[in-house]
């Protein structure tokens, strides 16, 4: 589907006239050199320093540049083989063949060089010129490579009818004793393939005539050609590998054949001429293989054919032609990187044309039409209505000359042929079945010597083109509308030149703008420049829009549709895609303007971004090697070319929710519906596109859906589940959906199913209310309101039977028969039963006498019955609660095995007695379950006081147990003193003391009780009220004692603490020196406690070294191994971890120590300041309290000054510190450490909290 466009046209005067072979200067240092060194019969010209002779060489048969050495190699007919420095002109000899050279041939590498000698020897030589092999030309295969021919499709073996058996033996004559051979042009022709592993020699052979042999780069004969006639000198092996080609004339065609490898015919290109008037004179592939140039001559002048191949059929792109004035000399490939499709040819006055060439998709923008250059014909398809296979098309225009460029404005086309004509048609959409008439237009006499170049159809009006010469440029503004007295020779109106402008640099690109302007790219800056047409009809350079770094190979302008914004898109031969200078993406193969989005392609993925933010919202896969052909953003439909040539037509769903917004914006709901369903799209988008929207226009989206299959369909696939947040994202912006009110998305099915429901409900209309019972009942499923439908069906069945059976067996595809049984017997109406279980797989023999039983039945024990066999059982026990009290026993064994008895209790509260026993099963229940606490409730108000009693005892609850105790005459005292013992265990030693107090216990007993639990300062204070002796004789030695064990204690803190942070520093540091050779110690049975994922892991555990078979998957097995992890046993692997677990235990145990010390300190001084006390003891008391202090003070500042040295950043994993853990620089041994720390408790690799609170006393500070 691609056509050769041509960029530029470049003419040069080098005044070398009579040239046989043009060299390129190789590229240096990533730069292309314009220096060319030009081969006559018997001098080397360089283009520097105008045309200057740098060797003379008499009659030269070949040339070549070593790039290596940078010599020009030239071989003589008299066997003399030079080396040419290309700078000073030194010439040195390279080798010498006495016999003489008939032709050299370098290959692509340039590490051998082939010869073939006057004497018809091929001789093979190293770039050092050390002979690798020679062997005769005319030498044969040997028996073992020679064709085998077993007959088959041969004339031999088939049947001939009436002519008999002699008609098969008749030969058909050797086709080569049909061609004289010694008439023949006896040139030898050499030509290598790509890779430089074979090469092939044409030559003329003795009785057979013009062959061809195929060697190896070792010098040895591989192949022989098949005998063929009338094949010509010329040859070319594509460098590609797979064809070599050679013209062949046919008696009844004329052709270039393609003979593969091993000299067999492959296929041919049938040329539109007659090789016997129109010879071969050269043949050349382009360094890609993309390209195939033929130069023909005639007794007219001479032509270049420029074809391509494309899904197996050989289109004619190009077709220059030449007067006989200036005939030509040679044409030639560049083969310089990235200038593959530059066509190089030397006229024999010396005027040196190049030709730059690219392929580009002619297509008319926003419509999917392509136009297709074939030689004569233009093939032109709309790929909006049909997709057809190249080499087919929809629609042929036959031209009178060969096409050269196709341009198209507004659906109109202009095709610009080698005559040199314009022919412009309407759009193809006025075409009718016969052959479109054309107006045609013949240049004025200042254009018909001008060859244009980016031919664009710029307007209705107008047409733009470019000629360059040297290096500058002539924009061209060619007048389409002629004059009446404008005719050329042959009558025809004439187009003209209206203005012209010129620029420095070579254009290669033009891309129409907007608003009359239009932007082209010079080459050798990479500007591009935005051009204005003035109201005069004049060209402005208004400024310079980009500038690349390289120059483009691609350009196109866009507008979008919703806004008057655009922007330039350009593509690079490096494949770099940019956006006004932005660079959008690399390794783009090619790209095309879909309405508001940039699609490109790159090797097997296409890609889309939004033109407003340029932001790429959309990927998917394709064939490998496909590329854009062009796309119709009204059908989202996007032609792809696979690299065999084929199409492939998809529908990106990015394209396609585009429309479908569109027709939502218009409330088009049908039409979106039609389109969802086409492209597959889930039809959930349809609400979550704009909830207000739909909810709002509800009523129009059931009346425009007229198909209550479509509506079913809607209602069946909802989700709870917002699809343009989730699988169309692409195609909407985060943050911008709004929601009603009461919406929420979780809810959204039964959101959507309420609302259409109610809508259908109210319909009065007799054909909407038809239409929507199918709805209705897709609606009912969803909500779970299953009864509703068979309610819905039912009234149905009333008036239609059928219909009824209809509405039945669709609810049927919905929901299970078996379920819908259950549901119409829960509904307890028989009739609906029967009227379901007819079209359920069910037994009548089973359900008939089922319902007969239940027919049988009081009404509230059939509901019962019914309720209990749907698993009904609360509703069950309602209706069983109905059936009066001869059925109590039932009821409470139904209560107990279901374990309804909340609601068995709601349901007989009435039933005082019965109520009562309920509450007893209740309280047994839980008191099994052991929830005493419960129990004890349920108990008593199933009066039990007894059992109430026990339960509240074994719960502690001490107030509750005194008023049962009460309620049962028990001694309260007793009671109460039996329960100071389990308090003073459970530390409740406050309530222990409130029950000695109240409940008869002496002075001493209630003493005894606080000072057990350390409650000091209710001790002194009881003390002081009742007997100040006790102060001296009881409580301060107990407070003594215990003042000096906290002191003990915290030292013993302090010192551990300080212990632990040491060994845990120690390690750290081994660790920061050693890296992981620790980690070789490390026990196997260790590193499982490790995630499989982890580094550490897997790094040194993996294969045989966990061939051991244990998981440890089992909880017992996992905690012991938690245990081993936590084991602060120096030597563990994971020592630290275990050692920052146990200081952060430490810390929060010494955290909450603050208010003990604090209130002992606060008796201690209390004990102080008694004047009943001895002064010794007292002095003991003051100063032990000042020692406690500052002894927890000591332990806090420490604990505070290590928090930071402990729980270092590392251990958090985030933020700064975890930025080396991903990306291409790994840092391996922080990673290791990461999940190291990963076994750690998450809470407990933060530092701990102290919560300090005003624990100090200041009289002790």
């Amino acid at each position: 589907m691609r056509n050769l466009k041509l960029q530029y046209c470049k003419e040069l005067d080098t005044d070398v006239a009579q040239a046989r072979q043009l060299l390129l200067q190789p590229e240096f240092n990533g730069e292309a050199s314009d220096t060319v060194f030009i081969v006559t019969d018997s001098q080397l010209y360089t283009s520097d320093a105008g045309s200057k002779v740098i060797a003379d060489l008499p009659d030269i048969v070949g040339a070549e540049f070593l790039q290596l050495d940078n010599v020009i190699c030239l071989a003589s007919g008299a066997g003399e083989v030079l080396l040419v420095n290309p700078e000073t002109g030194a010439t040195t000899e390279g080798t010498y063949c006495d016999v003489g050279i008939e032709r050299m041939a370098w290959s692509p590498n340039q590490e051998v060089v082939a010869f073939v000698t006057r004497t018809h020897n091929v001789v093979l030589m190293t770039s050092t010129f050390d002979v690798i092999a020679e062997q005769p030309l005319d030498a044969e295969l040997s028996e073992d490579q020679q064709f085998v021919n077993v007959g088959w499709g041969k004339k031999e073996t088939q049947f001939h009818g009436s002519e008999g058996k002699q008609a098969a033996k008749k030969g058909s004559g050797d086709q080569g004793a049909s061609q004289d051979w010694e008439q023949l042009n006896k040139d030898i022709h050499i030509s290598w393939r790509g890779d430089g592993a074979l090469f092939v020699v044409s030559y003329v052979a003795a009785q057979v005539g013009r062959t061809f042999k195929v060697y190896d780069i070792d010098g040895k004969l591989q192949h022989t050609a098949e005998k063929s006639a009338n094949l010509q000198e010329a040859l070319a092996w594509r460098p590609a590998g797979n064809w070599i080609a050679l013209p062949q004339r046919f008696p009844n065609k004329s052709t270039i054949a393609l003979f593969e490898k091993n000299g067999l015919r492959h296929r041919e290109i049938v040329l539109p001429f007659d090789l016997q008037e129109e010879s071969v004179v050269q043949l050349r592939w382009s360094e890609d293989s993309d390209i195939l140039a033929i130069r023909t001559a005639t007794k007219d002048g001479e032509r270049v054919y420029l074809y391509t191949i494309g899904n197996y059929h050989w289109y004619l792109k190009q077709v220059l032609i030449f007067g006989p004035e200036d005939p030509l000399a040679l044409l030639q490939w560049d083969t310089r990187m990235g200038a593959e499709h530059t066509l190089h040819i030397l006229r024999q006055s010396g005027k040196h044309l190049v030709y730059r060439w690219a392929f580009a998709i002619d297509c008319l923008k926003n419509s999917g039409i392509v136009g297709v250059i074939d030689g004569k014909r233009l093939l032109i398809t709309d790929f909006s209505k049909v997709v057809v296979p190249p080499p087919m098309s929809q629609r042929v225009l036959q031209l009178e000359d060969y096409v050269k460029a196709i341009s198209w404005n507004h659906g109109c086309l202009c095709v610009y042929t080698s005559d040199r004509k314009l022919n412009f048609y309407d759009p193809m959409q006025q075409w009718s079945g016969n052959e479109p008439k054309a107006f045609q237009l013949g240049p004025d006499p200042e254009l018909s010597k001008l060859p244009l170049a980016n031919l664009t159809y710029f307007n209705s009006d107008y047409l733009i083109a470019t000629h360059s010469s040297g290096d500058s440029t002539r924009l061209l503004l060619i007048n389409k509308e002629p004059d009446d007295d404008d005719v050329n020779e042959e009558g025809l109106p004439c187009y003209k030149l209206q203005s012209s402008l010129r620029i420095n640099g070579l254009v290669n690109l033009v891309a129409v703008g907007k608003c009359d302007k239009f932007y082209v790219q010079t080459v050798k800056n990479g500007h591009s420049y935005e051009v204005d047409v003035t109201t005069f009809n004049t060209f402005k350079v208004e400024r310079t829009h980009v500038q690349l770094a390289q120059p483009a190979d691609q350009m196109e302008w866009f507008n979008l549709n919703s806004e008057s914004t655009g922007g330039l898109i350009t593509l690079r031969s490096q494949q770099l895609l940019h956006i006004d200078g932005q660079r959008i993406a690399e390794d783009v193969t090619s790209f095309c303007v879909v309405g508001n989005y940039l699609a490109y392609t790159q090797l097997n993925v296409l890609h889309f971004v939004r033109l407003r933010d340029r932001h790429q919202v959309s990927s998917r896969s394709i064939e490998r090697g496909g590329k854009l052909v062009t796309a119709v953003a009204r059908e989202a439909r996007v032609v792809l070319q696979l690299p065999r040539g084929n199409l492939e037509a998809i529908c990106p769903r990015v394209l396609a929710l585009e429309l479908f917004s569109d027709l939502l914006k218009r409330k088009e709901y049908q039409a979106a519906m039609e389109m969802l369903r086409k492209h597959r799209i889930n039809l959930n988008i349809i609400c979550d596109h704009n909830v207000k929207q739909f909810v709002a226009d509800a009523h129009v989206f059931l009346q425009q859906i007229k198909d209550s299959q479509w509506l079913c369909l809607f209602l069946s696939e909802l989700q709870n589940e917002d699809y343009s947040k989730g699988m169309y994202s692409s195609n909407y912006e985060a943050g911008k959906q709004s929601y009603p009110e009461d919406y929420r998305v979780e809810n959204k099915i039964e959101y959507i199913c309420r609302l259409l429901g109610k809508i259908m409900e109210q319909a009065t209309n007799p054909v909407d209310v038809k239409r929507f019972r199918l709805a209705l009942i897709t609606a009912y499923v969803k909500l779970g309101h299953m009864e509703l439908a068979l309610k819905l069906i039912w009234k149905e069945k009333q008036s239609d039977a059928a219909s009824a059976d209809q509405m039945l067996k669709y609810l049927l595809y919905l929901v299970d028969v078996n379920d819908l049984y259950n549901v119409a017997l829960g509904m307890y109406d028989f009739g609906i039963v029967l009227f379901v279980a007819q079209k359920s797989q069910k037994d009548p023999k089973e359900f008939l006498p089922y319902l007969n039983e239940l027919k049988a039945l009081p009404v509230d024990y059939r509901k019962f019955r019914i309720d209990d066999h749907l698993k009904k059982y609360a509703s069950a026990l309602s209706h069983l609660a109905a059936c009066g009290e001869e059925h109590y026993e039932e009821a409470l064994e139904f209560i107990k095995k279901h374990e309804l008895y909340t609601a068995g209790l709601t349901c007989y509260q009435g039933h005082e007695d019965f109520h009562k026993s309920i509450c007893v099963a209740y309280a047994d229940h839980l008191r099994a379950n052991a929830r005493l606490e419960n129990a004890s409730l349920m108990y008593e108000r199933g009066g039990q006081l007894q059992q109430a009693l026990l339960s509240a005892k074994h719960t502690l609850d001490w107030q509750r147990v005194l008023v049962l105790a009460k309620k049962l005459n028990e001694p309260l005292d007793q009671v109460a003193l039996s329960l100071v013992g389990p308090l003073q265990q459970q530390g409740r030693h406050l309530e222990a003391y409130e029950l000695v107090k109240d409940h008869g216990g002496d002075r001493e007993k209630q003493l005894e009780v606080l000072l057990e639990g350390h409650l000091y300062g209710r001790a002194i204070y009881e003390a002081g009220l009742h007997d100040e002796s006790l102060l001296a004789t009881k409580i301060a030695p107990a407070l003594l004692s215990f003042g000096t064990q906290l002191q003990t204690s915290l030292q013993a803190d302090l010192q551990l603490f300080l212990d632990y942070k040491q060994r845990l520093l120690d390690i750290r540091q081994k660790q920061a020196a050693g890296g992981t050779e620790n980690d070789a110690d490390m026990d196997i049975e260790e590193a499982d406690l490790l995630s499989d994922t982890t580094s550490l892991h897997s790094s040194r555990f993996s294969g045989t070294s966990r061939g051991t078979g244990k998981t440890f998957r089992s909880s017992k097995n996992r905690r012991k191994h938690e245990r081993k992890l936590l084991s602060l046993k120096p030597g563990n692997p994971f020592e630290d971890i275990a050692l920052i677990d146990a200081l952060h235990n430490h810390v929060t145990k010494i955290a909450q120590q603050q208010q003990p010390v604090r209130d002992t300190c606060k008796a201690l001084l209390q004990i102080s300041g008694c004047t009943s006390s001895s002064s010794s003891s007292s002095v003991d008391c003051f100063s032990l309290a000042a020692s406690l202090q500052l002894e927890f003070k000591a332990l806090l500042k420490a604990v505070e000054a290590a928090l930071d040295e402990i729980w270092i950043p590392e251990l958090v994993g985030s933020g700064a510190a975890a930025q080396h853990l991903t990306g291409p620089n790994v840092d391996y041994l922080a990673l290791q450490k990461e999940q190291r720390y990963a076994l750690i408790s998450p809470l407990k690799r933060f530092k701990p909290q102290l919560n300090l609170i005003d624990w100090q006393h200041e009289i002790l500070q």
